[in-house]
Parts: structure tokens; sequence; C-alpha cells
């Protein structure tokens, strides 16, 4: 390595690039760092300090936000706040605690599957009065006007009996014995189950006193066992227990307008209302009995009839009970008898599956994206479905035999009239927040059907064993 000779001694010891001589200490560069610590002095000292401390701060800040992740992110633009900002901040009152705006961000935030609000308890029902009959009651339905009540009879009769007072108005005899009642649009009611054809009673002409042949009319669709209306003016999709059969009807005169044959039984109709046009979902068994059930989706009024339809297979037993539409919404509420599963439905949408409790015969769905499900073991099982869990169970006290859904959605009337012998004689009434029984009603041996007015304050009970059909009323 090259040595250069001091200015000052002369010795030549210095290595090229050294500032100092090594033999007399002298400096031979200018001594710009000596000086440096030269003026340093005392005020230097503290705002080095200063600044070695503000930089374990931010290396401090550093490592925190390395250890959460956020270290190496894209950060914001750093502007200056304008003047009017930095002098109205000294009027600001002191920023929370992060524990205590940790506290106001969890009470502001709404819990999973928390209720909603209701400012009172649901109205209870109290029996208003009793129909005497001297035939048992097989099925009942409300008129349009909610005056009267229809009650079909296991001796073939279809009956029409004041609310107020129970007075039979009217009596009609049917082509055969039928196993339930349908309302359906322009005052026309569906009797189903009957083996010679599906009878329709328009209810008006038959109050008024004419003949049956102003009032009954037979379609040629065999031992029915649903039946479902759609459009305006409405159309009729009717389901038969013979073949698989759904066929359409149309017109005053109701032609027939399409048929479905499905090679499995068919179990009933669920109807999923639409913003852009209802849907009707087919509910079907398997063929065998170890192969699963399907639910077959349709537009009732395209053409051709069931020219355009999807099926979903994942249930072994689907089953529907009815809901009021204004509180199904646009959804369908579905539950499967074999492998107790409640499946709420959407248009769009896939559907939710959730726990359903043991036997369920019905289910309906509940505020606050939940459902209720009544269990032929005699429990009311409130379930999730966004979470797919069961949230609570209510002993209902008795083996249910048929359940109903209030139009607001939030009362439910399950008749007790199930078990070995079948005269169970009570009705319970469930509801409020949390779910419970709000009230118990003596409804008759045998109850076995109730309905609900569409108008939400008047229910029907049917006891066969007591032949009576229970009014109840709520203010």
């Amino acid at each position: 390595m090259s040595k250069t000779k001091c200015p000052k001694c002369g010795s030549i010891s210095i290595r090229q690039g050294a500032t100092k001589c090594p033999s007399c200490r002298a400096w031979v560069s200018s001594p710009r760092l000596a000086g440096s610590r030269v003026q340093l002095g005392a005020l230097g000292l503290v705002l080095l300090t200063a600044g070695l401390g503000g930089f374990g701060m931010l290396a401090g800040g550093a490592a925190v936000l390395a250890s959460q992740g956020r270290l190496g992110g894209p950060r914001a633009p750093v502007s200056a706040p304008p003047p009017a900002l930095l002098a109205a901040s000294s009027a600001l009152p002191p920023a929370p605690s992060v524990s205590a705006a940790s506290s106001a961000l969890a009470s502001a935030a709404p819990a999973a599957d928390t209720p909603p609000s209701s400012s009172e308890a649901p109205a209870a029902f109290a029996v208003a009065t009793t129909i005497r009959l001297d035939a048992p009651p097989v099925d009942v339905a409300f008129a349009d006007d909610e005056a009267m009540a229809f009650v079909l009879c296991e001796d073939g009769t279809l009956r029409a009996h004041a609310l107020d007072s129970g007075a039979e108005k009217a009596r009609a005899r049917l082509p055969g014995k039928g196993t339930a009642l349908r309302r359906l649009p322009a005052g026309r009611l569906a009797v189903l189950g009957v083996s010679t054809g599906l009878p329709l009673v328009t209810t008006a002409p038959w109050l008024s006193g004419a003949a049956p042949s102003a009032y009954l009319k037979r379609v040629d669709v065999k031992g029915a066992l649903d039946v479902a209306a759609s459009g305006d003016p409405p159309v009729l999709v009717v389901a038969s227990a013979q073949g698989g059969r759904v066929v359409r009807l149309v017109g005053t005169d109701l032609a027939p307008d399409g048929e479905i044959l499905f090679p499995a039984p068919i179990r009933g109709f669920a109807p999923l209302p639409s913003s852009g046009g209802d849907q009707l979902l087919v509910l079907l068994d398997g063929r065998t009995p170890t192969e699963p059930g399907s639910v077959v989706l349709l537009d009732p009024v395209t053409k051709p009839f069931g020219g355009a339809r999807s099926a979903w297979s994942s249930l072994l037993e689907p089953r529907a009970s009815a809901a009021p539409r204004a509180a199904s919404s646009e959804r369908a509420l579905l539950f499967d008898r074999a492998t107790a599963k409640v499946v709420g439905f959407s248009v769009g949408a896939e559907p939710r599956l959730a726990p359903a409790g043991p036997q369920p015969i019905a289910a309906f769905p509940w505020p606050g994206e939940r459902a209720v499900v009544i269990g032929a073991a005699g429990e009311g099982t409130l379930v999730s479905l966004d979470h797919r869990e069961v949230l609570a169970t209510v002993a209902l006290g008795g083996v249910p035999s048929s359940a109903a859904l209030s139009p607001e959605g939030r009362t439910i009337l399950v008749a007790l009239g199930g078990g070995p012998r079948g005269k169970g004689a009570t009705t319970v009434v469930l509801g409020g927040e949390p779910l419970r029984i709000v009230s118990t009603l003596q409804t008759g041996e045998g109850s076995q059907v109730v309905s609900v007015a569409p108008g939400g304050r008047l229910a029907l009970v049917a006891a066969t064993s007591a032949r009576a059909v229970t009014v109840l009323r709520r203010p």
C-alpha cells in the first residue's frame, strides 16, 4: 500500500486516504467530524438524546405493527391539515379509549340471530264460541269476509256456519268424501281427496240458495291432493295422487292447458312468491324407499306448461306447511321428515339447511332468519337458518296434530289432538321473545285441524271426537 509524507513532522507513514498522521497525530485533511464534536455542546447532547429516544419509539412501533401483520402494506398519503382544523382541534373532546370504542362498536353491531324488537307481547287468543256438529269435521276454512266458517265433514257434506252464533247457513252434498279444503280466488273452495274428480264450489251462489248446478263444478282430476292458484286471471295447478300427474287449468271454464307426469309420488305444492313472478315447488317422494325425493321448481303460467323447470334432490321426504304470504316474503320453507332438516328456499339463492328437531310435522318462518319447527314428539324447536343450529326448544304439553301461522308471522297455533287415542283436547299458542307458550285453550277432544283467518284476529280448531269447531278470537 502506498504512503505519503506528513506535512507536519515529515514522516512518510500516512496511508492513502487517511486523515491523521500516525506519528505526530496531526490532522492531514479538514477536520469536519472533529469540528462537529467540538461544537456539539450541552444543547447538542440533549437533542441527540431526544433523537435517539424518538428512533427507539419508532422502532418499537414498527415492531408492534410487524407483529400484527400490518407493516409493509400500502400507506395512505400524508397531507397537512388545514389551519382551521388545527385551530379547532383544541376545542374537541378527548378521543375515547380503545376499550370504550370497542364497547360502543359491540353495542351498535347486531348480534347473530338477534330477535327483532317488539313493543308488546303477542295478543292472546280466547275461546269465542263453539259450533256443534252432527258429524266429525275433517277440515275448516274461512269465508272471504271472515263472517262464516266452511266445514268439511266426514259424511261427505260441506257446511257454512255463522261465526257469531254458530248457526248453519248452508249445506251441500259433495260427489264423494273429501280429505281437505283449499280456498281459491273469486270465492271458490276446492275439495281434495275425492276419487271421482275435483269438486269446486263457488260460495256466493251456494250461500244464496242456488241449485247445485250453479255452484258445484267437478274437474276431471281424480284423487286431487293439492291445488295452487297463480296469476291474474288465476290459473289453477292441480296435483293428482294417481300417476304423479300435475295439470294446469285456465279460463273461466277451467279447461286443461297442459300436464306433467312425474315418475315419483307427489306429496304436494309449496308456493314460492317472487317479485318477478310467482313460482311453484312440487314436492316428490323417492320412487323407492331408499331413493331420495326431490323438489321441482317450475313457473305455473309459462307456456308450454313445465317447459322450463329445475330440480333439487337433497331431501328424502320433502314436506311444506302452509304459511301466509306476508310471513314468507319471497321465500318458502320446507322440511325433511326423514332426516329432520328444515330447508329455506329463495329465488336465485342456494337452499339453506338447518336441524329441525325430531319428527317434524310442520315448519314456519320466524322473524330474524329463523324458523319454528313443530315435532311429533311434542316440542317446538326454534332454529337459525343462517347458523344452522338449534336455538331453543319449547315443550308443548301434548302430541301435535296440526299447526298454523298467523299472518303477521309472530304467532303459531298448535292443535294437540294427537297421541295413541287421538283425543287431545287442547290448543296452545306459541309466540313472544323468547319463544314460549302464550296460552293454552280447551278446544275439544280430537283437536285435529287449526286454521287462522287472513285478518289474523280469528282462528278455527276442528275437533273430530267432540264433533265441534271452536272459534278463537283475539283483540
